[in-house]
């Protein structure tokens, strides 16, 4: 009898101990499927300024299975240093999936003097985990532009660092020119990409009539983009290539479709505004009158 009862404990509690993991593993699980597939794309910029930045967009699969852009996803950014991951920053993303971060001008580097940032999402309550990587190096991009040359030659000029610290010309990067304009920037032509040569210049002749400002200024600026080994990099340079923006007299004549009527319709207008407004006045005027008289003739009766 004895036996059979402890029998019966062990199977009881084994079961009891079978149930409860199952249960906890049950909650475990079921968060997770509840969360979104996400998936992130990451880009590195260097700017003109020489600022570093890295952007990462994150996009999350809805309910019609299509990808949007995911609101407020917590983005950890990590940079390879001895082939460990150092946190550098945690953002969340907004409204359009960007986590964006400012990188240090020096990041750590490999042997071959290559840096890696690593974007990951990692228990997020709404995004399963994922991650992504870019592997560059750093080039130096550089535009020169002669003010006085009247071929009105650019030259962007692209090197990078080798182990021995001194630069090295970069040959066959795709470089391409563009033009600064109020709301953003435009090809300075139809065919603005140019292959950088063995010492690493790309040379591109300006065309003549872009326009500048009144002195003729504008804002020449070259970029190399999607680089597989270097990533995004640009510069800007200031020169009097543009042809000169003619400043109006009058920006503002008198017309119907500008700010100020024409003389003839502001007369017209103001004449009939004037004769309904004197109209009013004489109709007081003699109503006063009348009254006037009408006291007076009553005083005098009464006298």
């Amino acid at each position: 009898m004895k036996i059979n009862s402890i029998i019966k404990r062990t199977f009881l509690a084994i079961a009891i101990t079978g149930l409860f993991c199952g249960f906890a593993l049950a909650q475990e699980q079921s968060p997770s499927q509840d969360k979104s597939e996400a998936t992130i794309e990451l880009s590195y910029y260097k700017k003109a300024d020489m600022s570093k930045t890295v952007v990462a967009v994150i996009k999350a699969k809805n309910t019609d299975g299509k990808f949007v852009p995911a609101q407020n996803a917590r983005v950890n950014f990590y940079v390879m240093h001895e082939k460990e991951q150092q946190l550098l920053k945690r953002v969340n993303t907004d409204s359009k999936g960007q986590a964006i971060i400012a990188l240090l001008k020096d990041l750590p580097l490999d042997e071959n003097r290559f840096f890696t940032i690593v974007a990951k999402i990692e228990n997020d309550s709404l995004y399963e985990d994922t991650e992504e990587q870019v592997h560059y190096k750093d080039a130096n991009l550089t535009l020169n532009l002669n003010p006085h040359d009247t071929t009105r030659l650019a030259t962007a000029k692209v090197t990078e660092i080798g182990k021995d610290g001194k630069e090295i010309p970069v040959k066959g990067a795709e470089v391409k020119f563009y033009v600064q304009r109020l709301f953003g920037i435009m090809p300075a032509a139809e065919d603005n990409a140019i292959e950088t040569d063995e010492k690493g210049d790309a040379s591109f002749a300006f065309p003549g009539n872009i326009p500048g400002d009144t002195a003729g200024v504008l804002t020449v600026a070259v970029r190399m983009l999607d680089n597989e080994k270097f990533g995004n990099v640009e510069n800007k340079a200031v020169t009097s290539w543009g042809t000169v923006l003619a400043s109006e007299r009058d920006p503002f004549p008198r017309a119907l479709w500008e700010p100020y009527a024409p003389l003839p319709l502001v007369i017209t207008i103001s004449s009939l505004f004037g004769g309904v407004w004197f109209t009013y006045f004489f109709i007081f005027f003699h109503l006063r009158k009348i009254k006037k008289e009408e006291q007076l003739t009553k005083s005098n009766s009464t006298i």
